[in-house]
C-alpha cells in the first residue's frame, strides 16, 4: 500500500461485493470514478440521484455500508476512485457542483429510489460527511442527499463549442442540467421523498452571530465563503465561514480547525497591522465563523500586474519598489516566525497592498505552530518541494523552512509577473538566472530568489541572511542549462507519435476541462495536433507521416458524431476543414482532402457570433485559405457571405457584439480571438482576394480604432481587452487572444498588403511589448509564448524582405517618430501565396489565382494616417529616450536580426519552462498538466518551434510577404 492508498477504496468495495454474487457486477474505472453496474442494469437518461458524502477518515466505513445496501438492492453506483480523489472532493476549493459526492447511486425508478434512500439513510446515519450544496437532504441529520439529474443524459454542443448535459422535459424538449447550488430539480420533476417542498428564498441580508449583518459575498467556495458584513454599529468588516467536514484530513481535522488557527494568529498579528484585526469567532449550526476587520487594499498579485512597465528589455517593477516590497515581505514573515508559527501558504493572493503600500497578510487558515501536526493546505508552485512531494492527506510537522521557499516563489512572481510553474524543482532557479539577463529587478534580486528556492531546506538562507543580501547585492549566477530548439522539437514529436490512442474517445489525452469540448475542433482536439504533424512532415520529419494519416482518418470517422457544425476557426469546424485538406494534400490522399472541402462547404456563413475563434470570421478565414489552395470559386463566394454578414453586423467603432447562448455574449473585444483585430484580419484577407473596397474601408476603420485603443509606454504598445473601459489604462495585455500579439498580427498584415507605414510602426511597437512581456506568458499557443514567438518571426520575415520601411530600422539610433505623415500613399501590395514546403513533399499546388492585388484606390482607403499615440503616453523620441538602455542582445540596427533574436529569446523562455514527463521534455499547460492539444497543450508550442527551426509560415493565418508561403 502506498501513501496514496490507491487501491484501498476498490478493495473495500470488492470485499463487500464478494458477498453478493460478485460475477454479476460489471466494473469500469476512469481517472475520477469507479463505476459498478449490475449485469441486468438498464441505463436510463435521467432520474433522482442519491449521494453519500464522507471524509478521508470515514471513507472506508461509509463505502462499506453503502455498497452493502446498494448490492442488496441491485442498484448501480459509483464512488471516488482513490483517496486522493476524495481529498479533492472535500477540499476547500472543490468544484461546488461536485463537492462532497463520494458515493453516487443511480436507482432504476422512483420506487427503487425510495427504498434505496431509506436503506442508505439507516446504514450511514451518524457517519461524518459534508452537506452537499447542490442537493436536498433526505431527512434531518441524514447523510443521504438527492437531486434530479442526468444518468446517461443527452448532450448539446453549445455556441462555445462545449458539450452540455441536458434533461428531457415531459414535452420532449431539452433543458440544461445546471447542477447549480440551490437548483435541486426542474419544476416538472416531482420529489419522491418529500410531499411538501417549500422553495428556498435568498434574503437581501442575513444576521449571524447575533450582531453581524451579511451584505454580500466576496467569494464562495466549498469551504464556505468570505462575506462583506457590518457590525451592529455599522462598521464594515469581513466574515469568513468554515463549513463542517470540508477540507477534512485523515487526522480528523477540517476547515473549522483552520478557522480556530486563523483566529489565534489574527489576534497576534492584528494589533501591529500585519493582518486584519480579530473581532470574533463563533459557531452557527455546525459551522464556524471568524469576524475580522476590513482592510482596504488590493492583492499583491493584482498590484504587481498593474505596476509592471517596460524596464530594460522586460516588463518589470521599479527596482526601488521591488526592493521595498521584498523587505516588507521579509518583515511580515519574520513577525509570523517570531510568534512561533509557520505561515503555510504565502502567495501573492494572500498579501494585500494598501494605498500607502503597507503589506497585510490575509487568509491565515494554513498557519500552524511547530507542535501542530496536520495535513498541509498547498498552493501549487508556491509550496516547497518537500511538501509537494508528500500526499496532502498525510499529516506532517510544520517547518519554517517551507515558508522560506514560499517567500522565494512569491519573490519570483514579484520579479517576473508570472506565477512559478508547479513541480519545477531546481528549474525555477535557472529561470530566474535567464530572466536576469534582461530584467533589472531579476538582476538585483536574483541571488536572493535563487537562494530561497533551493530544493534542500537546509540550503535556504535565513530571513536575517536575506536582509543582509538585500543590503549587499550579489551577482546572479549566469549559468543557464536549457534544452535547444531541436531537442524540444524531437521530444515533442516523439511524444505525440507515441501517445496516440485511436481506440478512445480522444485521440490524445486531454485535461478534464478540455474534455468537455468537441474532440474534432482544432483548439483542443485531434485536428489541431494534425495541423502541427503536417507542418513537421513538410519540414522533413518523415517519422510522423503515419501519425498524420492516423489522425486525419480518426477525425474523418468522428466528424459524423456531432451533427451541429459551428463556424469558428478554433472551437468550430473551420480549422478542422483546413487541417484535413492540408493533411490530405501532404499525403496525396484525395479522400482526406475531399473530406476537408466537404466540411468547409457546410460552415455557416451567417452567425450570431462574429469572432475568429468561435464565429463567422473564423469560417471566412478558412474558406479564403482553401480557395487559395484550390481555386474553387464556390469557397470564395461563401467567404464573401461571411464578410457581408460582418459588415451588416458592425456597430459604431467599429465593434462587433456576440449574441445568443455564448459565454461572451453582450461583450466587445479588441483582440484577435474574440474581437476587432481578428475580424479585421479576415476582412483584409477577403479584400485581398476580391479587391472589394467595402471590406478594406471597414479594415481602415478597425485599424484606426485599434490604434486609438493602444496604451503606449516608451517604444512599446499594449492593448486592453476591450471588455471593461474603466480598466483600459491599467490592464496592459500582450497576448494573442487579447493584447499586443493579436493586434500586431493584424497590423503587420495590413502593412504587408497596403504599405501603410503607421500600421507597421504600431505593429513593431507591439513586438517590443511582446518581447518585454515574455516571462508573464505561459508556454502555450493560446494567450502564450508560442503565438508571441510566431508574431516576432513574422516581424523578422517582413523586415528581411523590406527593411527600408521598417520603423525600427528608421528609428534605431535616429530618434525618428513612429507616426507617418497624414495622407501617405500606399505602395502596391506584393502578395504571393504558395506552400511552406518543397514541391516534392506532395502537397498539391493550385494554378488558380492566388488573390487579387489591391488596386490603387482601395489601397489608398487603408493608407490614411492612423492615430498611433494617446495624450498620456506619446510615442515620440523623448519618451523612447527615457527608456533607453545599454546595447543588449537583439538590438542590432538590422531589424530582421533583432526580431529573429527576440523569437529565439522566446524559445529560450519556453525551454526553461519545459518539464520532464514520460521521460521527455515537454511544456506544461496553465495547471502544470502536460497534454498534446494545440491551443492549451504543447502542440501549438511545437508549431512555433518548428517554424523557428525549419522556417515556414503560421498555420491557419494568411501571409502576404514576397518570400513567405501559404501555411
Amino acid at each position: 500500500m502506498t501513501l496514496e492508498d490507491a487501491d484501498l477504496l476498490a478493495d473495500c468495495a470488492a470485499a463487500v461485493l464478494d458477498r453478493h454474487q460478485p460475477r454479476t457486477w460489471r466494473h469500469a474505472v476512469d481517472d475520477r470514478w469507479h463505476y459498478v453496474l449490475p449485469d441486468d442494469h438498464r441505463s436510463r437518461e435521467q432520474g433522482w440521484k442519491l449521494h453519500v458524502p464522507a471524509t478521508p477518515l470515514s471513507a472506508c466505513l461509509v463505502l462499506s455500508r453503502s455498497v452493502e445496501v446498494l448490492a442488496r438492492h441491485r442498484c448501480a453506483f459509483k464512488f471516488a476512485v482513490t483517496m486522493r480523489r476524495l481529498h479533492e472532493l472535500v477540499g476547500p476549493n472543490a468544484d461546488r457542483k461536485a463537492a462532497g459526492k463520494f458515493v453516487t447511486a443511480y436507482p432504476d425508478d422512483d420506487d427503487h429510489a425510495r427504498v434505496v434512500a431509506e436503506a442508505l439513510h439507516r446504514a450511514t446515519l451518524g457517519l461524518p460527511g459534508q452537506w452537499i450544496l447542490t442537493d436536498r437532504r433526505y431527512r434531518q441529520h441524514s447523510q443521504v442527499f438527492y437531486r434530479y439529474g442526468g444518468f446517461t443524459p443527452p448532450t448539446v454542443l453549445t455556441d462555445d463549442g462545449e458539450y452540455r448535459a441536458m434533461l428531457r422535459a415531459p414535452d420532449g424538449s431539452v433543458v440544461p442540467d445546471k447542477r447549480a447550488v440551490g437548483q435541486v430539480a426542474p419544476s416538472w420533476a416531482v420529489d419522491p421523498f418529500q410531499d411538501d417542498v417549500t422553495p428556498s428564498t435568498v434574503a437581501e441580508s442575513v444576521l449571524v452571530g447575533g450582531r453581524f449583518t451579511v451584505r454580500s459575498a466576496i467569494r464562495q467556495n466549498n469551504r464556505g465563503g468570505v462575506y462583506l458584513a457590518e457590525d451592529a454599529d455599522g462598521t464594515r468588516l469581513v466574515l469568513k465561514r468554515f463549513r463542517e467536514h470540508t477540507g477534512a484530513g485523515v487526522d480528523g481535522t477540517d476547515s473549522r480547525t483552520r478557522a480556530r488557527a486563523e483566529a489565534r494568529l489574527l489576534s497576534i498579528l492584528g494589533p501591529s497591522g500585519s493582518s486584519p484585526g480579530f473581532l470574533d469567532i463563533f459557531t452557527s449550526g455546525t459551522d464556524i465563523f471568524v469576524a475580522q476587520q476590513w482592510v482596504d487594499g488590493v492583492p499583491l498579485r493584482r498590484f504587481v500586474a498593474r505596476e509592471l512597465r517596460p524596464r530594460g528589455t522586460a516588463l518589470a517593477l521599479d527596482t526601488d519598489l521591488a526592493l521595498d516590497l521584498t523587505r516588507r515581505l521579509v518583515d511580515l514573515l519574520g513577525e509570523v516566525h517570531a510568534a512561533g508559527y509557520v505561515l503555510g501558504d504565502l502567495t501573492p493572493n494572500n498579501v494585500l497592498v494598501t494605498a500607502d503600500r503597507r503589506l497585510v497578510l490575509i487568509d491565515l487558515e494554513s498557519a500552524l505552530r511547530p507542535t501542530d501536526v496536520a495535513a498541509r493546505l498547498l498552493t501549487p508552485g508556491y509550496a516547497a518541494p518537500e511538501d509537494e512531494g508528500r500526499s496532502r492527506m498525510i499529516a506532517a510537522d510544520p517547518d519554517q523552512a517551507t515558508d522560506l521557499y514560499s517567500l522565494g516563489a512569491t519573490l519570483f512572481y514579484l520579479v517576473s509577473g508570472a506565477h512559478p510553474p508547479a513541480s519545477q524543482g531546481t528549474r525555477l532557479r535557472e529561470m530566474v538566472r535567464l530572466m536576469a539577463r534582461r530584467n533589472p529587478v531579476a538582476a538585483r534580486l536574483g541571488s536572493v530568489v535563487t537562494g530561497l528556492l533551493a530544493p534542500e531546506p537546509a540550503a535556504r538562507p535565513s530571513l536575517a541572511e536575506v536582509r543582509t543580501a538585500l543590503a549587499e547585492p550579489a551577482p546572479v549566477d549566469a549559468a543557464v542549462d536549457v534544452a535547444g530548439v531541436g531537442e524540444l522539437v524531437d521530444e515533442m514529436l516523439a511524444d505525440i507519435v507515441g501517445t496516440a490512442t485511436p481506440e478512445r474517445g480522444w485521440l490524445w489525452r486531454n485535461s478534464e476541462t478540455a474534455s468537455r469540448y468537441d474532440p474534432c475542433s482544432v483548439h483542443v482536439g485531434a485536428p489541431g495536433v494534425l495541423l502541427v504533424l503536417s507542418q513537421a512532415a513538410r519540414a522533413g520529419h518523415a517519422e510522423v507521416l503515419d501519425t498524420v494519416d492516423l489522425a486525419a482518418r480518426w477525425t474523418m470517422r468522428r466528424l459524423g458524431d456531432e451533427p451541429r457544425v459551428l463556424p469558428g476557426l478554433m472551437f468550430g469546424r473551420a480549422g478542422t476543414a483546413v487541417s484535413l485538406y492540408e493533411a490530405g494534400a501532404l499525403l496525396g490522399a484525395d479522400d482526406i482532402s475531399a473530406a476537408g472541402l466537404s466540411l468547409a462547404r457546410t460552415l455557416p456563413t451567417e452567425w450570431h457570433v462574429p469572432d475568429v475563434f468561435h464565429g463567422v470570421a473564423g469560417a471566412g478565414l478558412a474558406l479564403v485559405r482553401l480557395w487559395r489552395h484550390t481555386g474553387d470559386d464556390e469557397l470564395l463566394v461563401r467567404a464573401r457571405r461571411c464578410a457581408d454578414a460582418l459588415l451588416a453586423g458592425a456597430e459604431e467603432g467599429p465593434q462587433w457584439t456576440a449574441k445568443g447562448d455564448f459565454l461572451l455574449a453582450g461583450t466587445t473585444h479588441w483582440g484577435f480571438a474574440h474581437g476587432v483585430a481578428g475580424i479585421a484580419t479576415f476582412l483584409l484577407d477577403i479584400a485581398a482576394a476580391t479587391g472589394d473596397g467595402r471590406y478594406l474601408a471597414m479594415v481602415g476603420q478597425a485599424a484606426e480604432a485599434l490604434a486609438g485603443a493602444a496604451i503606449l509606454d516608451g517604444d512599446a504598445a499594449f492593448w486592453p481587452s476591450g471588455e471593461d473601459d474603466s480598466q483600459a489604462d491599467t490592464v496592459r495585455l500582450t497576448g494573442f487572444c487579447s493584447g499586443a500579439t493579436g493586434v500586431g498580427t493584424f497590423l503587420l498584415r495590413l502593412h504587408q498588403l497596403t504599405g501603410h507605414p503607421a500600421a507597421r510602426a504600431l505593429a513593431e511597437a507591439a513586438a517590443t511589448a511582446v518581447h518585454h512581456g515574455a516571462w508573464t506568458a505561459p508556454p502555450l499557443w493560446c494567450h502564450g509564448l508560442a503565438t508571441d514567438g510566431d508574431f516576432l518571426l513574422d516581424c523578422a520575415t517582413l523586415s528581411a524582405i523590406d527593411p527600408a520601411t521598417s520603423a525600427a530600422s528608421r528609428s534605431h539610433g535616429t530618434g525618428a517618430t513612429h507616426t507617418a505623415p497624414t495622407g501617405t500613399s500606399a505602395r502596391p501590395a506584393a502578395s504571393s501565396h504558395g506552400t511552406d514546403r518543397p514541391a516534392d513533399r506532395g502537397v498539391a499546388h493550385s494554378t488558380a489565382p492566388h488573390g487579387s492585388a489591391l488596386d490603387p484606390a482601395t489601397r489608398a482607403t487603408a493608407a490614411t494616417s492612423l492615430p498611433t499615440q494617446r495624450a498620456t503616453a506619446p510615442l515620440d523620441p523623448a519618451s523612447r529616450a527615457a527608456t533607453a538602455t545599454t546595447p543588449r542582445r537583439g538590438t542590432s540596427a538590422d531589424p530582421a536580426t533583432r526580431y529573429r533574436t527576440w523569437a529565439e529569446d522566446t524559445a529560450q523562455v519556453i525551454a526553461a519552462r519545459a518539464v520532464r514527463r514520460r521521460g521527455r521534455l515537454l511544456t506544461p499547460d496553465d495547471t502544470g498538466d502536460v497534454v498534446a492539444s494545440f491551443a492549451n497543450g504543447y502542440a501549438g508550442t511545437l508549431s512555433f518551434l518548428l517554424r523557428l527551426h525549419h522556417g515556414g509560415a503560421r498555420p491557419l493565418l494568411p501571409s502576404y510577404a514576397r518570400d513567405s508561403v501559404l501555411a
